[in-house]
């Protein structure tokens, strides 16, 4: 039973290396231990990168530029922008600061602390091209502006 243990792992190994193209065994002896089979494999070349450009958002990111109005996404003087930066949201009249957050089922509530207004509590919802907020009993539909 001794013996049968190196000798499965020398075939296994002997087998291995037949199947794998570039591959080589070397076996290491050690006086009074059972040898050691080690495979090599041939030399693997790092993933390639992929390309893509930093300003690219995924669809569940909230970075970005947002209009209540779809076609008024390119007029900066809009009553309908919001311009998302990480923690930052700026509307027209107040810039906030998310300073906490809870993700729940379908929707993540978030505290905004703003300067120039009340802190809010917004329920944000969002799919691609599309954020819902919602705020008591309103809600509003902001596009993503390209």
């Amino acid at each position: 039973m001794t013996y049968l243990k190196p000798a499965l792992a020398l075939v296994a190994a002997m087998s291995l290396s037949a199947c794998l193209p570039g591959q080589t065994t070397t076996t290491v002896a050690t006086p009074g231990q059972a040898p050691v089979v080690v495979v090599d494999g041939p030399e693997v070349a790092p993933a390639a990168p992929r390309e893509n450009s930093g300003d690219v958002q995924g669809a569940d990111s909230l970075n970005g530029t947002w209009n209540l109005v779809k076609s008024q996404c390119g007029d900066a003087k809009s009553k309908g922008s919001l311009k998302i930066d990480g923690r930052t949201f700026t509307f027209p009249t107040a810039t906030c600061t998310a300073t906490n957050s809870q993700v729940q089922s379908n929707y993540t509530s978030t505290t905004l602390g703003c300067s120039g207004a009340p802190n809010r509590q917004v329920n944000i919802s969002i799919k691609p091209g599309i954020m819902r907020l919602n705020e008591d009993s309103t809600t509003l539909t902001y596009y993503r502006c390209m």
